[in-house]
């Protein structure tokens, strides 16, 4: 899948790269060799999981802010193009900035040498090389053992979930996508994870094991209950983030955590600000008073968003349009919706691997449905005050959506 704008920057410094997924990290390491490892600058948070991982950055990223720290993010994928991917102090980065980086990787002879997210990854470290920042946040693209950002010497591990998801890469089972994951364990080093399977846990314990890490989980080392943070003689009260659905309280949790496991000390009142001032776009993204965008691509998120609809929304009519990728499991996706659903509307989009609206149409159960041909072509009607429109199956779906709407 292309990097939105970053092949101007590959043409303009005649830097190639493979547009392929290849898993392992040879190719980078060498790379990042040439460039004097600039991965091992700053400290790290690494956030590997199914699911959670840019809600947890939305909140480290936040609590950073409000305490003044200077921070670095690279997250995926892209929201609108290349830049939103690498933050500096919430900012996107600048045209300038890839320039610099991008000159710096013709310099060192590294065209050819890697696919286009490794580049992107060496892009975002050389970025962060240059500003002082006091922590760097690094989302896993996929998996985590293999991932190109896997790379760091050390760095403090987050995992807020692991389930079903990408196993054409990372395996069918959830031990083998486990694997992955805890493969962003440093040895001596840190994890601090959310709820796992039994299943799950087995695995991510068993490395840690290994490596000799120190485990920190939730409902275990740290708490959050009726909206009040607890771990050992740390409590935060009144904590009440934007983001909707109980799994945002979670993904708070964790991101407190690490950042007092990364050695910064946080002050309640500031914590409380810093939550409440949280949000990431395309999840339960209030974009209207009756839209929401919301990404959900595999069955965790799809449980959680449906969990969310009851929770928040069980007096409204819920109006899904709905994008999803053929390597889904849309049938499981369509069937949940199904249960809190007042209509559907199934939509084109153009992606490789976009499943056509007639198969989505075909696959419902639900009475009230219809096709609409492009995202151009989406009617948000029947918004009042008893109904709610979300959108929702792709992130790359709702990129698509709100690049086109922008344009117009």
């Amino acid at each position: 899948m292309e990097i939105i704008n970053f092949n101007l920057y590959k043409k303009k410094w005649n830097v190639e790269s493979e547009t392929i997924i290849k898993p392992g990290l040879e190719a980078i390491q060498k790379a990042l060799k040439k460039l004097r490892n600039p991965q091992n600058k700053h400290r790290v948070i690494h956030i590997a999981g199914t699911n959670g991982k840019g809600s947890t950055i939305a909140f480290l990223s936040a609590l950073a802010k409000e305490h003044g720290l200077a921070f670095g993010a690279f997250t995926s994928p892209s929201i609108v193009d290349v830049h939103d991917q690498i933050q500096l102090n919430g900012q996107y980065v600048t045209e300038q900035q890839m320039d610099k980086a991008f000159q710096k990787m013709y310099e060192a002879g590294l065209s050819g040498m890697l696919t286009d997210f490794e580049l992107l990854t060496v892009v975002a470290f050389l970025i962060f090389e240059e500003e002082l920042l006091d922590v760097v946040f690094i989302e896993a693209g996929m998996g985590g053992r293999l991932d190109s950002t896997n790379v760091m010497d050390h760095s403090v591990a987050v995992i807020p979930s692991i389930s079903i998801d990408h196993t054409n890469f990372l395996g069918d089972t959830v031990e083998k996508i486990s694997w992955h994951k805890a493969g962003i364990l440093k040895e001596s080093g840190k994890l601090v994870v959310g709820t796992l399977s039994e299943s799950a846990s087995n695995i991510v314990y068993e490395e840690a094991k290994q490596k000799n890490v120190q485990v920190l989980e939730i409902g275990k080392a740290f708490t959050i209950q009726e909206n009040m943070f607890t771990y050992g003689e740390t409590i935060y009260q009144n904590l009440y983030p934007q983001m909707l659905g109980d799994h945002q309280l979670s993904n708070m949790a964790l991101a407190i955590t690490a950042l007092v496991e990364s050695g910064f000390h946080l002050k309640e009142s500031k914590v409380q600000n810093a939550v409440k001032k949280a949000s990431l776009q395309g999840r339960m993204e209030k974009v209207s008073e009756h839209i929401y965008f919301d990404g959900a691509h595999n069955k965790a998120s799809i449980d959680a968003l449906v969990e969310t609809v009851k929770n928040t929304f069980y007096d409204k009519e819920i109006h899904f349009i709905v994008g999803i990728l053929k390597d889904k499991d849309y049938i499981y996706m369509l069937r949940k919706l199904e249960e809190v659903a007042t209509s559907f509307e199934f939509v084109n989009f153009h992606h490789e691997r976009a499943l056509p609206a007639s198969v989505l149409y075909k696959s419902c159960l639900h009475s009230v449905k219809r096709i609409t041909k492009d995202v151009e072509h989406i009617l948000f009607k029947n918004i009042e005050n008893s109904g709610i429109t979300i959108v929702t199956g792709s992130l790359y779906f709702i990129t698509e959506l709100r690049t086109k709407t922008a344009e117009k």
